[in-house]
């Protein structure tokens, strides 16, 4: 199975995070984020989690992820969003985004629902569209 990885976009980082992650995979992927956005020295960020194919992790994994959500809520990311493919993996991270706080700058896509996914996550990161609110009517000509 790949490990999870991340890298930097235009709107701050997105990482891929497929598969059952273990513990040491799932520590080596914060902790290479950390020093990522550490070197953004206070910039804000948005953070694209591409969890498809992720179906479930192990409690200690998951206590990493939570680690994750507050430190890097705390050090300048101000929306995220996952991408999932499973109902299971959705369950399991509204879970850990509602224990963290997180939840309120979080957007959840189905990838298998919603062919535009990764259109409605960039526009949610760099222009804080929200994907769960109706588009606004078109502009009245005058």
């Amino acid at each position: 199975m790949p490990v999870p990885q991340n890298v930097a976009t235009d709107y701050g980082f997105r990482s891929t995070a497929p598969g059952y992650i273990i513990p040491a995979e799932a520590r080596l992927w914060f902790e290479d984020l950390k020093a990522r956005v550490l070197r953004l020295e206070g910039r804000p960020f948005g953070l694209l989690v591409d969890s498809r194919t992720q179906k479930s992790n192990p409690p200690e994994s998951q206590e990493i992820i939570r680690d994750a959500m507050v430190w890097l809520r705390d050090h300048g990311m101000q929306r995220s969003v996952v991408v999932l493919d499973s109902t299971v993996a959705l369950i399991q991270i509204l879970r850990i985004a509602k224990s963290t706080g997180v939840y309120s700058y979080e957007r959840y896509l189905d990838a298998l629902k919603d062919p535009r996914w990764e259109r409605k996550a960039v526009d949610w990161l760099a222009h804080g569209i929200d994907p769960d609110l109706p588009p606004p009517p078109p502009a009245q000509e005058g």
